[in-house]
């Protein structure tokens, strides 16, 4: 199964990419141990500090367990690990049009979430979709508690769906809309806005309504993308602002 290594700078990752191969191919399935660490020695005609980072490597990724005194053990896929990695890319990709990104992947996610979610939904789903609103409601006065709960309330929505990808998707998106999130409910209006189209959204779904459901979602994310552009032009202003009065201080310490 395994082949032996040749000679390389880095041949730790040449014997981490043949396991997670066989473990992708399932010829390691979750819960079993690997080779033993000489097996692994053998196999690839390799040293032991190499067999090491390779594991090391691996357990990185989330694709197995290092037991110490035990042995290498394959996990089971977590979607915690994969939204966890996505959520560190986002992070390190804000540039001038990572807003208008994030709006356009909302869109794309949260629609279909939405739909599917009329259809889908069970009424255990629905009465913790119901529980965000009613926290939404309540938190009206504080603008990141009722974020808090704006967001809990879409990621509600998307394990309503019951498609465990759209909500690995989901969860580091919404991640990063907390600040900006936190900022738009507290303005005077935000908060009722935002509460009409979430009722909206919840009624169709209750309904089963699906396109409608879908609607009311698009209504919701069009009306944030109108309000996050309305942000970026205020501070985009500040900001210039800023910059000329630096100019002008600098000119006159000439």
């Amino acid at each position: 199964m395994f082949k032996h290594v040749t000679r390389q700078p880095r041949m730790y990752e040449e014997v981490a990419r043949q396991i997670e191969e066989a473990i992708l191919a399932d010829l390691h399935r979750p819960g079993e141990q690997l080779p033993s660490e000489r097996e692994l020695i053998e196999r690839f005609a390799v040293s032991r500090a190499v067999i090491r980072e390779s594991l090391k490597v691996l357990a990185e990724k989330g694709l197995i367990e290092v037991k110490p005194g035990k042995g290498a053990f394959v996990r089971e896929p977590e979607s915690a690990s994969a939204s966890g990695a996505l959520r560190l890319f986002l992070r390190r990709r804000r540039d001038d049009r990572f807003s208008q990104n994030l709006v356009e992947v909302r869109e794309m996610i949260e629609e279909q979430a939405a739909s599917l979610a009329a259809t889908r939904a069970t009424e255990e789903d629905v009465k913790k979709i119901e529980a965000a609103l009613a926290e939404m409601e309540a938190e009206k006065g504080n603008s990141e508690r009722f974020a808090r709960a704006d967001l809990r309330f879409h990621l509600l929505l998307a394990e309503a769906t019951h498609n465990e990808l759209l909500t690995i998707l989901l969860h580091p998106v919404t991640d990063l809309l907390l600040d900006v999130m936190t900022e738009l409910s507290s303005s005077p209006t935000g908060p009722d806005q935002a509460l009409w189209h979430h009722r909206q959204i919840l009624r169709h779904v209750k309904r089963g309504e699906a396109e409608q459901a879908r609607q009311a979602m698009h209504a919701h994310l069009s009306q944030f993308a109108k309000r996050l552009k309305k942000r970026q032009t205020v501070l985009r202003a500040a900001a210039g602002m800023e910059s000329q009065n630096n100019s002008n201080l600098a000119s006159k310490l000439k």
